[in-house]
């Protein structure tokens, strides 16, 4: 009989897949379109902080201490890429905190699983739907509880932008290399020496006939060196690249012209108006509800963001009252709502 304190513990045994990790990795790079997110491009970047910075330039009415320029902006950033932002209220020291969900589940009947990333973990919450500030635009019919990014309504496009870029990183480390035929007679020392000065891995020798006919399939007689840069030329991506880069932008609400490398003052002035008229308020009104029955925020404005166009609206007043509109009626229909203009004092007369 074997003492039981000395029998050794049984060796475990493990599988082990080295190939999972660099698989989820690269899967997660991809971020498929089914799931409300993007593929990362520089368009769809683009396109994310438009909306994150717009967002943290809105002012909330009355103004609340929990609604913060960098709440706004991650609120912005989540609607741009998931369609929906969901954030825990809590009450720390006599006021109101909002706290970030990574992601949730929706239970039913007012019931939420909260998970919120922690440094080296995870806090789970159970709540309810009173303490839950949850905001979604674009719900579908079918799940009007869910909602869905612009980048979930614009099918291949994001996914084919991305792509292309990748296409054209992938044919960049090609970029200048090629296949060098060098006759067998020479020795290697003579070799080396003539190939002392070119950049490491820039040149493929081959020694032999046969091979560089194999490789190349040229002529056996003919020695020449090859080029093995890819001809993006042919490809033509610049039109593609182009049509899809608007497309993207422009069904996330942001005018092509607002971002345009050739766009004139005035142009872009237009298109931060309709920026910010047509894509941020129609935004910002959506989300209303929910902000004004949790938080009491019953506006969001678009003062702040505004604010550049002081000229245009003063134009607009002129044009106003020059048509026979009364001061005041023109300031409020540019958005002057309660602003008053101080009374010109009296000229005098210059006595001749």
């Amino acid at each position: 009989m074997i003492w039981p304190f000395r029998k050794k513990p049984e060796i475990e045994q493990r599988s082990l897949q080295t190939g999972l990790t660099p698989q989820y990795i690269d899967m997660r790079r991809r971020n498929l379109v089914s799931d409300g997110s993007a593929a990362l491009s520089a368009t769809v970047g683009t396109c994310i902080g438009a909306w994150s910075r717009a967002f943290a330039m809105l002012t909330p009415e009355p103004i609340p201490d929990v609604l913060t320029a960098d709440i706004l902006a991650a609120i912005g950033l989540d609607l741009c890429l998931r369609g929906e932002s969901c954030w825990h209220i809590r009450v720390h020291a006599n006021s109101l905190e909002l706290v970030r969900v990574a992601y949730w589940d929706e239970l039913g009947r007012g019931r939420f699983h909260l998970h919120i990333a922690r440094v080296n973990t995870t806090e789970t919450v159970r709540a309810l739907e009173p303490e839950v500030l949850k905001l979604s635009i674009n719900p579908d019919p079918a799940t009007p509880w869910k909602g869905r990014s612009p980048f979930q309504l614009m099918g291949l496009s994001p996914t084919l932008m991305a792509e292309i870029e990748q296409a054209i990183s992938s044919a960049l480390p090609m970029a200048g290399k090629g296949l060098l035929p060098m006759p067998a007679t020479i020795p290697e020392e003579q070799q080396g020496k003539a190939l002392q000065g070119l950049r490491n891995g820039a040149l493929a020798v081959v020694t032999s006939k046969a091979d560089f006919t194999t490789h190349t399939g040229g002529d056996r007689s003919e020695l020449k060196r090859v080029d093995l840069t890819p001809d993006m030329q042919r490809m033509d991506l610049n039109p593609a690249t182009d049509s899809l880069h608007e497309r993207i932008l422009t069904a996330c609400g942001i005018p092509p012209a607002l971002v345009a490398s050739s766009g004139n003052a005035g142009a872009m002035r237009e298109a931060y108006r309709l920026f910010a008229l047509q894509t941020v308020d129609p935004l910002a009104r959506q989300i209303m509800p929910e902000l004004k029955e949790k938080l009491g925020v019953s506006r969001l404005s678009l003062d702040a963001m505004m604010s550049s166009d002081v000229a245009g609206r003063a134009r607009a007043v002129g044009v106003l009252v020059n048509a026979g509109v009364p001061v005041q009626t023109a300031m409020e229909l540019v958005g002057w709502q309660g602003v008053t203009i101080p009374a010109m004092p009296a000229t005098q007369e210059v006595k001749q």
